[in-house]
């Protein structure tokens, strides 16, 4: 084997040395275009791929886009002026939704980019151009400042023709919001209200501000109708709803059981406002009644004997005594006693106030749907066995209907729980959907990129091929349709027998000689195969 190994160099120079220079050359220079092929394919497709993600007014707004990229992990480039930024062709779209999420707004125009000044600009163009400032700057204030996705504001200013009256016009807006989750009323009066700051009217009266489904969220006006309230009202029971189904939802979710959750709650929501008050009285401690606030007593007694001569006689001898005595029989006593108390007990006064929006939970309901994915997998189903006497597509549809599973007490007890409402009261439905994969063709599993660089390898070694066995066809005809060898005496006398030449002894070489090298200028070909035969013959 080693001898073997030893030999194959020499082989390999030796079929080497079959090609001339010129098909050297050619070879050469074909792997080198085929290398250099390969490495522009290489380099063309790991290379990563940039594409443009926008260019921006200020290296500033710049600087906050590369903070947003750089939080997000997303690979990008700036250019040498730090205005333009290129990401990740595979990243565009997770760049722009980090944009999106981090709620970036570009900067607000400059008056003078919108509003154009010049002797050709007249002044209703004029005033076309600041309603279109006027709209941009509000969108940008609303989309910074409020829970909103996107916005959009249509603005109509009255016309100035000049006249005193069109000064004090107010301006007709319409607010169109995306919102999210967290926008509310009060988030619609504040924008109202801002709009109307901005544009210089007195009033909401002509603002108003619909949502992306085109339901009303401003009606216009600074005071509350009863159908504001009762819109309010209706807000707030919903808010409730979507809060008692998030919290369902974030716990379902969590138990990482089931691929979609849905959950609809029905909250009964009383609007009526209560003002309950309790008054209690009660004394101080060790005693069993308050404190008197007022008393009168009366106390009169006797023993039955004569004090004095009946009448007024003894009043000689008491001046203060008022009284009138009666003449007894001589014995006996007389009470008498007469008192009047008023009680000062301690008092405590309690006043609640229960305000409108309080949920009713015995009265309240909850329902949710669960979905769990039954994945299929047509080279598993045909591994396993299942597609013995019927077809993938007769498999699916056997297999398309949704499967009713039955729901555990826990999930029930845990939606209870999640919300407040009572078990009675929850209903949980939960199915197994089907879901199927086909089995992946060649061409499914290689993309166009892969067959064009395989189509130019392919041609490239056909090329590379072809030329080699060209020049080994060449090579080959050119040694069957090699001249016969010619002897000097031959090649002599195929030439034309020149004049004769007087003075053989002395010329017979001269003209030998320049018999030769006429033969040798006009048959270089044959002269030489005629060298290498002497060479050949000298060397063997």
């Amino acid at each position: 084997m080693a001898e073997k190994l030893k030999e194959l160099p020499g082989k390999a120079l030796e079929w080497w040395n079959k090609f001339t220079s010129r098909q050297k050359t050619i070879i050469i220079a074909i792997v080198a275009i085929v290398i250099f092929t390969f490495a522009i394919i290489v380099y063309t497709f790991s290379r990563p791929q940039y594409t443009r993600l926008g260019t921006y007014e200020s290296s500033k707004t710049a600087a906050e886009i590369v903070k947003i990229l750089d939080d997000a992990g997303i690979t990008h480039k700036e250019s040498t002026d730090a205005m333009t930024i290129d990401v990740l062709t595979s990243q565009l779209s997770q760049a722009n939704l980090a944009i999106a999420t981090e709620g970036y707004v570009p900067d607000s125009l400059k008056y003078t980019d919108v509003v154009e000044t010049g002797m050709s600009v007249t002044s209703s163009d004029r005033e076309a151009m600041q309603t279109t400032f006027y709209e941009h700057q509000l969108e940008n204030m609303f989309s910074k400042t409020m829970p909103v996705k996107d916005v959009s504001i249509k603005i109509n200013r009255a016309s100035n023709s000049g006249r005193l009256s069109d000064s004090d016009t107010d301006a007709y807006a319409t607010i169109t919001v995306t919102v999210t989750d967290d926008f509310n009323a009060a988030n619609a009066t504040a924008m109202a209200k801002a709009a109307a700051t901005a544009l210089g009217n007195d009033s909401t009266a002509n603002i108003t501000i619909i949502d992306q489904n085109f339901n009303l969220l401003f009606a216009g006006g600074d005071d509350y109708s009863s159908m504001g309230i009762a819109s309010s009202m209706q807000e707030l029971q919903t808010q409730a709803e979507a809060m008692v189904t998030n919290q369902v939802k974030k716990v379902l979710i969590g138990t990482k059981q089931f691929n979609e959750v849905e959950v609809s709650s029905h909250l009964s929501v009383d609007f009526s406002d209560y003002n309950k008050k309790v008054t209690e009285y009660y004394a101080n401690e060790g005693r069993e009644v308050g404190m008197p606030s007022h008393e009168d007593t009366f106390t009169t007694e006797s023993d039955g004997s004569v004090a004095g001569i009946p009448g007024t006689d003894s009043n000689t001898e008491n001046d203060n005594y008022t009284g009138y005595d009666y003449l007894g029989t001589g014995g006996g006593s007389s009470s008498s006693e007469e008192r009047s108390v008023d009680y000062q007990n301690n008092m405590s006064e309690t006043n609640t106030v229960t305000p409108a929006g309080s949920i009713d939970y015995d009265n309240s309901s909850i329902s949710v749907a669960l979905i769990k994915y039954r994945e299929y997998y047509e080279e598993n189903v045909e591994r396993q066995g299942l597609l013995e006497g019927i077809t993938w597509e007769e498999f699916k549809e056997n297999n398309r209907a949704d499967v009713k599973q039955e729901v555990d007490a826990d999930v029930v007890q845990m939606v209870a729980y999640a919300s407040g409402i009572d078990a009675s009261r929850v209903v949980v439905v939960s199915y197994e959907s089907p879901l199927f994969y086909d089995k992946e063709g060649f061409f499914e599993t290689v993309d166009t990129t892969d067959i064009l660089s395989i189509v130019m390898i392919v041609l490239i070694l056909g090329l590379l091929a072809f030329v080699i066995l060209r020049s080994m066809g060449t090579k080959k005809k050119a040694a069957v349709e090699e001249e016969p060898e010619l002897s000097v005496e031959d090649m002599l006398q195929s030439t034309p027998p020149e004049p004769e030449v007087e003075n053989i002894d002395v010329e017979t070489k001269s003209d030998t000689r320049k018999l030769v090298e006429k033969f040798v200028d006009e048959n270089p070909e044959a002269a030489a195969n005629l060298l290498r035969n002497w060479l050949n013959e000298d060397w063997s």
